[in-house]
């Protein structure tokens, strides 16, 4: 008989499996996962990141695919689904800055400090669409934005 995720197995919540019996790369991802759902990191509705981003975040499935998932759907009108991901910093600091609405658009702002270096990034949100992530220059991050963060009135 196969085991499917409906049928009666040795895994899951309440299963009979203990701590010893489970293999220790097992219970080691599972740390892992652990710890990267509860790190500050930058979600997104989107399937995947670039290979630059890839360098600089650890990438972790933070939900269910959340969308369309009709087949038939040419998906002009909307991204197909995606699940939410989060992009957890390799290393450094990562601070929220605030967000600006432009219309139907809203971006939200970032910087990661790491060694001596600010990364500035920005993630960019419309009705219906996975959202964009870009790396940006310092001086695209709105002004008020940064000072509001230097008065310590920003969301960081």
């Amino acid at each position: 008989m196969s085991k499917t995720p409906n049928s009666s197995s040795e895994s899951g919540a309440g299963s009979s499996l203990t701590a010893q019996s489970v293999p220790q790369d097992f219970l080691a991802r599972v740390k892992q996962a652990t710890e990267r759902m509860r790190a500050e990191g930058i979600e997104l509705w989107r399937p995947n990141v670039s290979e630059e981003l890839q360098e600089i975040f650890y990438i972790a499935i933070v939900s269910d695919s959340e969308g369309c998932t009709n087949g038939q759907c040419n998906h002009n009108s909307h991204d197909p689904a995606s699940p939410i991901i989060k992009l957890v910093p390799k290393s450094g600091k990562l601070v929220y800055l605030g967000n600006v609405e432009y219309g139907e658009k809203t971006s939200y702002y970032y910087a990661l400090f790491q060694n001596n270096t600010t990364l500035y990034f920005e993630v960019v949100s419309e009705p219906f669409r996975w959202q964009k992530i870009y790396q940006i220059e310092s001086f695209l991050v709105p002004d008020f934005l940064l000072v509001k963060f230097a008065k310590g009135e920003g969301n960081a």
